[in-house]
């Protein structure tokens, strides 16, 4: 039967099937995609787990955060409207002109670099998202098949793409065979096809895969404690329980009545998606995340034993 002469309950009824089966299929399709086979890092590096949760981004505010908890970088108020006012963009600044020359990881000196003399915090960190660091962890992470490469992304783009196409077409055919019989009541149908277009867009754009998801899983189980007794932390970089908490969770979980400098870091990262520029990572920069394997060392609270686990978390 052909399915354009169905009366317009009827087609609208098929046409809702379609879409979805259309969309589900968009949406479980990452999940059938087999990264590169690799093992998982282990967990010793917060700054790579943020990575992996919210992309390069994420990371280096991971690590501004981790430095200004330390005492190597202060803000600098503009002045204007408090210290964390939106009508004027706070600064940061390093605490000490030397202070890159006493971190070891290459990411917290890039941070601190770029903040020899007072620097916007958003723009700064912005630029920073592309830094050689943060291309480092995307490769890290792409060969350990925890994200997905741009084959893989590209691949997904043109399923999306083609889902949008289908369902564009199915409605046009049947609008132009109604409007043929003289019958006007499309709008329906005009609007079910826009709204399945636009849901074909929004959904399916994972950048980690199935076992990304699920060493991101492991990660936050391994550090759910933190999560629980983040109001009992206190500044002054004395453990690592801070930066895990914000690799594994986001800058979200972080309590701002304790650590209000926070707030700064977050101001822009709120309206920003936090697959951010992941796709474009090869030749060296995107986003940033969290992840599963510092049991051993930390124990439940991941605090002193994992200091050195993170190298630029205590140096």
């Amino acid at each position: 039967m052909n399915p354009f002469d169905l009366r317009g309950p009827e087609f609208l009824l098929f046409y809702l099937v379609c879409s979805a089966v259309a969309l589900a299929a968009l949406y479980l399709y990452p999940k059938f995609i087999r990264g590169r086979e690799g093992s998982n890092p282990p967990i010793e590096d917060p700054y790579l787990i943020a990575c992996l949760r919210g992309g390069q981004a994420e990371a280096v505010r991971v690590a501004a955060l981790s430095l200004m908890d330390r005492g190597l970088l202060r803000i600098k108020s503009s002045g204007l409207g408090g210290l964390f006012s939106a009508s004027a963009e706070n600064q940061l600044e390093t605490t000490d002109p030397g202070a890159a020359g006493t971190v070891k990881r290459p990411i917290e000196k890039q941070v601190l670099e770029a903040f020899e003399k007072p620097a916007p915090i958003s723009t700064t960190l912005d630029s920073l998202e592309y830094c050689g660091a943060c291309g480092q962890y995307a490769e890290r992470l792409e060969k350990s098949g925890l994200v997905h490469t741009e084959e893989s992304l590209a691949g997904m783009e043109l399923a999306r793409w083609i889902v949008v196409g289908v369902l564009v077409i199915l409605a046009v055919i049947k609008v132009i065979v109604a409007l043929g019989r003289g019958r006007t009541n499309v709008l329906f149908l005009i609007l079910m096809c826009a709204v399945a277009a636009i849901a074909a867009t929004k959904i399916g754009k994972p950048f980690r895969t199935s076992r990304g998801e699920k060493m991101l899983q492991d990660v936050r189980t391994l550090f759910a404690g933190l999560k629980e007794r983040a109001s009992m932390f206190r500044p002054g970089g004395a453990n690592s329980d801070l930066v895990w908490l914000a690799s594994a969770y986001g800058l979200g979980f972080v309590p701002t009545a304790v650590f209000p400098h926070t707030t700064a870091l977050m101001y822009r990262l709120q309206s920003r998606s936090p697959w951010g520029s992941w796709g474009n990572w090869s030749g060296g920069g995107s986003s940033c995340g969290t992840t599963t394997n510092c049991a051993s060392s930390c124990g439940g609270g991941c605090g002193g034993g994992c200091g050195g686990g993170c190298g630029g978390c205590g140096s």
